[in-house]
Formats: structure tokens, C-alpha cells, sequence
């Protein structure tokens, strides 16, 4: 953003709806002037009517051998509560071969059906829709059914041996992460009770409540809490599954919301809420004791923070580099982070690679997000972030995109970036 943009930004950041009105009247003003919307500066390999979904997920095996995706038929539309969208995972060479294994109806356009590999196996899991509820199923690649869990997952810890669930009928309520069928057992409850999370032996299926939304909107409580629908997202283990991380969200009239960052113990004790300030959206772990997140802090304001778990510590990564929203994720050194940008005034997705140590930024590519691909309402959540995803080795990257004009899973082979700086265009 330049600076008018950063000032509108401030002054209208807690007003969604108003802030997507002006957003939407100045991307349209902008269309009419010519400059190039799309260029990269390494090839993209395209997949259209695919996707994978968010960026806390590896989509690719443990060996790289095998890249999963969603595959979808229906129209650019929110999902209807019959809508399935097919499960499956591309092999050969430049993962161009499709394997479909399944199909769900428990998903949506950003975090698909929270597919995942479990652990350092080739079964996979995923969420699906079953007899009236939101389940799991664990499959092998030959589609056969390995186990059905009784919950759905939000996140899977890096063994494979335990997943954390929530309520995605809720979310459906009041956010596009959700699910478009099923009940809410809390209903319109603002704080319900008995409703939380949940961690799941994945081997044996067993379930043990943590905690309820009521429980964590007593801890440290807020003036803005007070009439406002509650509910939890964004869920990750951290890199030794010992902890986790997850979002304690509240929603006043169905727009403005806050949010609260919170890690807990697999006992779900231990809890610590971290030092921001009514603003965190994406973040990703980096080793155990810290977590990069996009966020407001009181007297810095808006950016990417790096904060240290269980301590009011924190930095800033670079605010001259990055004064805007995106998804990040580390590659398996921790060196390097992949981040992306909302659309710009030209409707311009930016894909960002950024070195810690050397404090250098790089902009991979700038790819077109077609106007269609923007909700008429506040709820629709439609558009095609990149959500970028490192592979195993860290020489690849994995994200969506609709710059073709159609949603697509895409892939750039990086190299190896210990030995070759990367270009930016």
C-alpha cells in the first residue's frame, strides 16, 4: 500500500463492510488504467479447477513424491450444502498425473476440506459430511478407508498422531471458514458452554475435551466481548506437538470482529494469550518457542511480528518491506518465508519471498486476480488467495491462483536457495 492507501486503510480497518465498499469502488476506477497485471519471474506450472487450500498445510507427501489437491465442478459460487468437490493427489513428472480418491461435502474455497498427510505415511485425511454430522476419514492411496474419525479435524500434528477439531457449522454461521451443512449444537448461543476444542488420538479415535468458548472468554476478558457471537479457528500444533496455537475470534452485527491469539498445552492448560491488540489474521510457527504473525500491536501498529511463546517478547520483521496482510510459512531451514498480498489497486496478487538473516525481499511474481473473484457481500467468501506452501525440501512452491481466470492449483520450482539467488521482478 502507498501512504493515501495506508491512511484509508487506518481509518476504515474497523469497518469491514465500508472498507470492502471503497476498496471495490477504487479497484473498479483503476481497471481502466493500462499496466501489466501478470509477470513472474520463474515459470508456473498451471492446474486449473483445482486447488489445495491454506497456507499451514504441506500439500506435498514426505518424500515429495506426490502433491494432493481438490478438484471442483461447480460454479464460482459459496458451496451449497450438496456441493462435493473430489480429494485426490497428482504424481509423475511435473505432478501432472490426477488420482482422485474420494469426494466430500465438508469444505470451502480457503481451506478446501482440510486435507493433509498424516505424518511421514502416504495416507491422507480429510473432512467430510455424514449422517447429519461433520466427521474425518483417513485413506490410503489406493482410496481404500482406513479409519473414520468422529469430529473434524482443523489440524494434524507432524507425527500424525493427534488432530484438533472445532465446530465448522459454527463457523458457517458467521465466517467463510466453515462448513455450509450441518447443525451448530450452540446455535445462537453468543458463548456457548459447551462448545470448544477438542484433541483426537487419531489412532484410536479417542476424544478428549480441552476447553469451551466460554471458558477462554473468561480469561483476561474485554469490553468488546460483551454481546458478541464467539467462536475458534485457526487451529496448529507446534513443530514438537507438545503445544498449540488457535484463534479466539468475537463478532459484533456480523462485521467488525476481534481477535485473540492463544497457545495451550496438549492438557489444555498452560494457556497464554499473546500481546496484540484486537488484529491477528495469519500466522505460521517457526520453531517452538516462536510464532510469525500478521497482527496489531498497540504501539507499533499493523505488521508481521515474530513473537516468542509464553513471553510478553517480540520483533518486527521489516515494516518497509511488508505494510500489508498476507499468509506466510517457513521453509524447512527457517531461513526463508513465503508470504503473498491481498489484490493491490490493479488488482495485482504479489507472492513474496523474504531471508531472514539477510533481511532481503523478493517479489517472485505478480499474478492478475479477476473482479469476479470478489464477494458482492461481506460472506462470501470466494476470492483465490495464493495461501503459499513450501515442499519438503524447500526448493518448491505450492499456491492458488485465478490469474488464467479460472482457480487453479499452481507450482514454481525454485532451485535450491542455498546455492542461487532467487530473481524478483
Amino acid at each position: 500500500m502507498n501512504k493515501a492507501e495506508l491512511l484509508v486503510y487506518n481509518l476504515l480497518k474497523n469497518n469491514p463492510r465500508l472498507k470492502k465498499k471503497v476498496r471495490d469502488i477504487y479497484q473498479r476506477i483503476c481497471d481502466f488504467i493500462p499496466v501489466e497485471r501478470t509477470k513472474s519471474v520463474y515459470p508456473i506450472k498451471v492446474r486449473e479447477n483445482f486447488f489445495f487450500g491454506f497456507h499451514d498445510k504441506c500439500p506435498w507427501s514426505f518424500n515429495d513424491e506426490f502433491l494432493l489437491a481438490h478438484r471442483f465442478s461447480i460454479p464460482l459460487r459459496m458451496p451449497l450444502p450438496d456441493d462435493c468437490v473430489e480429494i485426490g493427489y497428482f504424481s509423475g513428472q511435473g505432478y501432472s498425473n490426477f488420482h482422485s480418491l474420494a469426494v466430500t461435502k465438508a469444505w470451502n474455497w480457503h481451506q478446501g476440506a482440510m486435507l493433509q498427510w498424516l505424518g511421514d505415511s502416504l495416507n491422507i485425511i480429510f473432512n467430510d459430511f455424514s449422517q447429519g454430522r461433520h466427521i474425518a476419514r483417513i485413506l490410503d492411496l489406493e482410496g481404500n478407508l482406513i479409519r473414520i474419525i468422529p469430529l473434524p479435524i482443523a489440524a494434524v500434528d507432524f507425527d500424525g498422531k493427534k488432530a484438533l477439531s472445532y465446530n465448522f457449522a459454527r463457523l458457517w454461521t458467521i465466517h467463510g471458514y466453515g462448513y455450509s451443512n450441518g447443525i451448530d449444537p450452540a446455535g445462537k448461543e453468543l458463548i456457548p458452554s459447551r462448545d470448544g476444542l477438542s484433541l483426537i488420538d487419531i489412532d484410536s479415535g479417542e476424544v478428549h475435551f480441552l476447553f469451551s468458548v466460554s471458558e477462554i472468554t473468561k480469561i483476561a476478558p474485554e469490553s468488546s466481548m460483551r454481546g458478541a457471537f464467539h467462536f475458534f479457528t485457526h487451529c496448529q500444533f507446534s513443530p514438537s506437538g507438545r503445544r498449540f496455537s488457535f484463534f479466539h475470534r468475537w463478532v459484533r452485527n456480523n462485521n467488525r470482529h476481534w481477535t485473540r491469539m492463544i497457545t495451550a498445552n496438549l492438557e489444555g492448560r498452560e494457556i497464554f494469550i499473546f500481546p496484540t491488540s484486537g488484529m491477528v489474521s495469519h500466522y505460521s510457527w517457526r520453531d517452538e518457542n516462536s510464532i510469525l504473525a500478521y497482527a496489531r500491536v498497540q504501539k507499533e501498529g499493523d505488521g508481521y511480528y515474530l513473537f516468542k511463546d509464553k513471553s510478553g517478547e517480540f520483533s518486527v520483521i521489516s515494516q518497509e518491506d511488508f505494510n500489508s496482510d498476507g499468509h506466510p510459512s517457513f521453509s524447512t531451514d527457517k531461513n526463508w518465508i513465503i508470504t503473498d498480498t491481498y489484490p493491490d489497486r490493479f488488482r495485482r496478487r504479489y507472492l513474496i519471498l523474504y531471508n531472514i538473516e539477510s533481511k532481503r525481499k523478493y517479489i517472485l511474481a505478480s499474478l492478475y486476480s479477476p473482479p469476479e473473484y470478489v464477494g458482492s457481500k461481506l460472506e462470501d467468501v470466494i476470492d483465490c488467495d495464493f495461501h503459499p506452501r513450501w515442499n519438503r525440501k524447500g526448493t518448491m512452491i505450492c499456491f492458488d491462483s485465478a490469474h488464467t481466470g479460472k482457480r487453479a492449483l499452481c507450482t514454481i520450482n525454485l532451485g535450491d536457495l542455498r546455492l542461487n539467488e532467487p530473481f524478483s521482478i
